[in-house]
């Protein structure tokens, strides 16, 4: 017998080399007046903003941009509000990695309310519940890693002694649309792709064996593992491989956020969140940690996640 499951809300999901090309159109249908969301340098520095903004002036629209320069803060968060709540923004775009996309999903949250995200960040604060209405956000990720495209929280952080790392969450932050293109992959470095990619797969994994993963996420989870295992590899390596292993990390990283989203994560992200807030990127770090010790009986899940990870795997060891 099958147990119930529900399955929240996604966004729209526009998948494909070149499916870059289709937000102007998308976002019109907003409205004109947009703001996009960018990270400090690699998108803004590639042809293809230049070729995106040409598009986007051409189908009418406006923007303002801000800049997101590594983890966003609730400090950064609440200026951006600030200055343009009450601004008539029709939507609102991230074009970036987590951190980009993280920072815009608050904003676009925040916007019409005008509040401070501290109002709602888990475990800090009140706690207030989070009434909306939420600005129009869409999510184009250019890295492979967190999912955040798929996913209704906003992860930030303040780092330091006193230090955190909580998320923003509601339904109503979830993206109206994903446009992922595996195109905007291309200029990541190696260090980015490794460890964006190793997050990937753990989120996939801490999915599959969640308490709370039911038949759908496990199938997609279970896609998403496989897409790691044959592409990260190639990707990282390069060569003629190179554009089919971004195109599976760019699958793998989508099914990451919608299988977290719906099923939760585990001791290695729970582990990873307060370290992060001291130390920084901590998940390929924190996953020996949580291995139980000695291993747990073999389970059927167990067997698919070994066969998933094998092939991942393997390649680094026969190079040590």
């Amino acid at each position: 017998m099958m147990t119930p499951f529900s399955i929240g809300r996604l966004p729209r999901i526009e998948f494909g080399s070149g499916s870059l090309a289709k937000l102007p159109e998308i976002a019109r249908r907003y409205g004109q007046r947009l703001l996009i969301v960018v990270g400090a340098r690699s998108f803004t520095a590639s042809p293809r903003s230049e070729a995106l903004f040409a598009d986007l002036s051409a189908c009418g629209c406006t923007w303002e941009r801000v800049t997101v320069a590594g983890e966003p803060s609730p400090e950064g968060v609440d200026d951006t509000v600030r200055a343009w709540h009450g601004k008539d923004i029709d939507a609102v775009i991230g074009i970036g990695g987590g951190s980009v996309l993280d920072a815009a999903k608050a904003i676009a949250g925040l916007l019409r309310p005008g509040n401070s995200v501290m109002d709602h960040l888990e475990g800090v604060g009140p706690e207030k519940p989070y009434r909306g209405p939420a600005t129009p956000f869409i999510a184009v990720p250019t890295t492979a890693g967190t999912g955040s495209e798929a996913t209704k929280n906003a992860v930030l952080s303040r780092h330091g002694p006193d230090g955190f790392k909580k998320s923003f969450r509601d339904d109503q932050l979830m993206a109206e649309y994903a446009i992922v293109d595996p195109d905007l992959l291309a200029t990541c470095p190696l260090e980015l792709i490794a460890a964006n990619g190793m997050d990937a797969f753990t989120q996939l994994l801490e999915s599959y064996v969640s308490v709370r993963a039911n038949p759908l996420t496990d199938a997609l989870a279970m896609a998403g593992m496989e897409a790691a295992r044959d592409g990260l590899i190639a990707w990282y390596t390069g060569g003629d491989g190179a554009a089919a292993g971004r195109e599976q990390m760019a699958f793998a990283s989508l099914l990451s956020g919608i299988c977290l989203a719906q099923a939760g994560l585990g001791s290695v992200h729970g582990l990873a969140q307060p370290l992060g807030s001291r130390l920084g990127s901590m998940s390929t770090y924190c996953r020996p940690a949580t291995r139980s010790t000695p291993p747990s009986p073999s389970t059927p899940k167990s067997e698919d996640c070994s066969r998933a990870g094998v092939r991942l795997m393997k390649p680094t060891l026969s190079q040590s």
